[in-house]
């Protein structure tokens, strides 16, 4: 057998990594991974505690805003997004000068329509398909 051979018969083996571009086809496809918030609206220079958020199961999210911990329901079908009332804890927290940070994210779960897998990054965008926010997978 030839080395060419052997390579062409061991790619054929090699099992397709997870969908890490393109649109998932439900919440189930996000399941297990925790994702950290790299820009939201715009903003690319996030305070620590920065926002997560993580499919707890096919309709369910949990996370943090970075101060509040949140869940609440999330369903995902073939990208289209449609986050429903989320609870939140109560705490107080420091607001920031720019109308605070997880003020920021909870209004961009708000009026997330889409969701999206670019580049290994979760990619939240509006009815328009402007991008609202980028999480990192941790």
């Amino acid at each position: 057998m030839t080395p060419s051979m052997l390579v062409l018969l061991l790619s054929a083996c090699v099992v397709p990594s997870p969908q890490l571009t393109g649109l998932p086809t439900s919440g189930a496809a996000l399941v297990g991974n925790e994702w950290v918030a790299v820009q939201i609206a715009g903003i690319a220079a996030l305070a620590e505690p920065v926002p997560r958020l993580r499919w707890s199961s096919a309709e369910q999210i949990s996370g943090s805003g970075g101060c509040n911990a949140f869940a609440g329901r999330a369903v995902v079908n073939q990208g289209a997004l449609q986050v429903g009332r989320l609870a939140a804890t109560g705490r107080l927290c420091v607001v920031l000068p720019q109308g605070g940070q997880e003020d920021r994210f909870f209004k961009v779960l708000e009026s997330a329509h889409t969701v999206r897998l670019v580049d290994g990054q979760l990619v939240l965008q509006d009815a328009a398909g402007q991008t609202l926010a980028r999480f990192a997978k941790k």
